[in-house]
């Protein structure tokens, strides 16, 4: 049998799964609190509700934050930032955030499901269960986290803070991996800095030293993670990702994203630049000491004024 992206798409929706190619209902209510003031930004909580229904009403209010520049660029820009999934934190993501409001870019940094504040009870780690034991489960969570997103970027151009045409989508690690497919089902980004992600999840999941254990463990089989990864790969979209501005950072000695995996992805979106470091997934850290920096140079080249 020949599977396409429309076809999974219809075994998706026929379980009562959301298309991620459909974009959510566009009106949805929200709210914005104000946290605190900083010299060159003001902070900010936002939450609305997410597109997708899980198992856990505390997962199902999507949080984020926001960064406000207070002087912002003379063409108003934003950046969503899609996090890493099981940090304890959310440091790595405030050193992009902090640069990237400096320069004058709206941010708005997107608690993905089960992540922080929306975790489903004491006791639990922020992104533990994220990795779901089946795979249907875990194709409604990462189906979840790409619709959230989607509603994310449909907030900022409601927002009035910025032109609804300059928003670019930053990922890192998890968030890579959903913004690869977010970018890859929603054409409105100005383009993508996918840092440390991959593309054929399925094989990633099965290889991948994070999850490798996991799923052994759990008894999740690479076939059943095929059909629940079929319409949510990057690499299922890869003619219609011909053309997109996205620019790749991937590290060679990676055992969580395979190197298979991250030239992968490299080919889901064919014009897309990508950059190899040394160095592994965790100790990829140390590029922390100028990444930010780079990020935000490239987010320039997307976003030019």
């Amino acid at each position: 049998m020949i599977w396409t992206a429309t076809l999974a798409a219809a075994c998706l929706a026929a379980e009562g799964i959301p298309d991620v190619r459909k974009a959510p209902p566009a009106v949805f209510p929200s709210t914005i609190t104000a946290r605190g003031k900083a010299w060159r930004y003001e902070l900010y909580d936002v939450r609305f509700p997410s597109p997708v229904k899980s198992r856990f009403e505390a997962n199902d209010t999507v949080w984020a934050t926001l960064y406000k520049p207070r002087v912002p660029r003379a063409k108003p820009a934003a950046v969503l930032l899609l996090p890493v999934m099981a940090a304890p934190n959310d440091w790595i993501e405030e050193r992009f955030a902090l640069l990237l409001v400096a320069q004058g870019y709206t941010v708005l940094q997107l608690e993905l499901p089960f992540q922080f504040r929306r975790i489903p009870g004491k006791g639990v780690l922020s992104g533990q269960v994220f990795l779901a034991r089946r795979s249907d489960p875990l194709r409604r969570n990462f189906t979840q986290a790409v619709l959230d997103a989607r509603r994310a970027l449909d907030w900022l151009r409601g927002s009035g803070l910025v032109e609804p045409q300059r928003i670019a989508v930053v990922g890192i690690s998890l968030g890579a991996l959903v913004g690869s497919t977010l970018l890859s089902v929603d054409p409105t980004p100005a383009g993508g800095l996918l840092l440390l992600g991959g593309a054929d999840f399925p094989s990633m999941i099965m290889n991948g030293q994070m999850t490798r254990e996991f799923a052994s463990r759990t008894g999740l089989h690479e076939d059943a993670l095929r059909g629940a990864f079929r319409g949510l790969d990057p690499m299922d979209f890869r003619e219609q990702n011909r053309g997109k501005r996205v620019f790749l950072v991937n590290v060679r000695n990676d055992l969580v994203i395979p190197l298979p995996n991250a030239l992968k992805l490299k080919e889901s979106f064919p014009d897309s630049r990508q950059l190899l470091l040394p160095l592994g997934h965790y100790t990829a850290m140390l590029h922390l000491l100028w990444m930010p920096a780079y990020a935000s140079w490239k987010v320039g080249a997307l976003l030019p004024e």
